[in-house]
């Protein structure tokens, strides 16, 4: 069961990078700073969500 939450936590964040970097290229286009600085805290958030997913199923793996 935690595997399957881990692996849907993973998809989730999958998502929310996809959903960021689409948010990067449009902040580019448009030449938006303030766009551009929420886009990059969203990829670096999407990153940080899949290094916690991969670790905690890494534990769940260990136990």
């Amino acid at each position: 069961m935690k595997k399957a939450r881990g692996l849907i936590g993973l998809v989730g964040s999958v998502f929310g990078a996809v959903s960021a970097i689409q948010g990067f290229r449009n902040a580019r286009k448009d030449k938006d700073k303030l766009l551009l600085v929420n886009a990059s805290a969203s990829i670096l958030v999407a990153i940080t969500g899949v290094a916690l997913t991969i670790r905690s199923i890494r534990k769940d793996e260990l136990k």
